[in-house]
């Protein structure tokens, strides 16, 4: 195995094992100010390790998804307030425009990070990308509802497990990988703008997604019955 993917499946297994009793465990404001310093304490950490293990892809990745994770608010918050889908428990934080907490701007990272390191040092970068998503977003968004991160209402769902969220999320990696492979080590205007790219393609999939489930497929199943 890469020694590169090697550490950082050890560094998010650590930091996950470490991570999970702290929001498991805790409820209310103090869950929201241990997904705030957990959040902060991930990105102190990740830079810091891939300089001392010398792994120079992880900070090229990492500083490319610093705006397109921060940017995923942008989505959320739309999900929040036009389409009134996805819900953000109250857990004490500050929130931007008053309804995505503002961890948000880092938590995206956590997910997008390995999934992308991984896929992009495989042999076949975007069917691992794609199905390493789809597995990981789909558990998280299972597991998001029990531990009051986040949840949607209203939509078709499994075990609260929404169904709509799932492509786009798939997409997201997708395009990211690719906007990282071709301006990743480019320019910063041009990263910033390849990242933005990514934000708003992912928010059109998700609506896109909102109407095929949500009005088209339940249209055409009340229809059958």
């Amino acid at each position: 195995m890469n020694p590169s993917v090697r550490d950082a499946l050890w560094f998010h297994v650590l930091f996950l094992a470490a991570a999970l009793p702290l929001v498991a465990m805790t409820e209310g404001n103090a869950r929201g100010q241990n997904l705030l310093w957990l959040t902060l304490g991930y990105h102190a950490a990740l830079p810091l390790v891939s300089l001392v293990r010398r792994h120079h892809e992880w900070l090229f990745l990492w500083l490319f998804l610093l705006p397109l994770a921060a940017g995923q608010v942008l989505p959320d918050w739309a999900l929040v307030r036009v389409a009134g889908v996805l819900v953000f428990p109250d857990l004490g934080q500050p929130r931007i425009g008053g309804d995505v907490p503002i961890y948000f701007l880092g938590l995206w990272m956590m997910l997008l990070f390995p999934v992308l390191l991984i896929g992009h040092s495989s042999r076949s970068p975007y069917l691992v990308t794609g199905a390493l998503s789809l597995a990981l977003f789909a558990f998280w968004e299972w597991a998001a509802r029990p531990l009051q991160i986040w949840y949607n209402r209203d939509v078709l769902a499994i075990d609260g497990m929404a169904l709509y969220p799932l492509i786009p999320e798939m997409l997201l990696a997708l395009t990211a990988l690719w906007a990282y492979r071709h301006f990743g080590r480019g320019p910063i205007l041009g990263r910033v703008f390849a990242a933005l790219g990514v934000n708003v393609f992912y928010t059109g999939a998700c609506f896109l997604a909102l109407l095929a489930i949500e009005y088209i497929y339940r249209s055409a199943l009340l229809g059958i019955l």
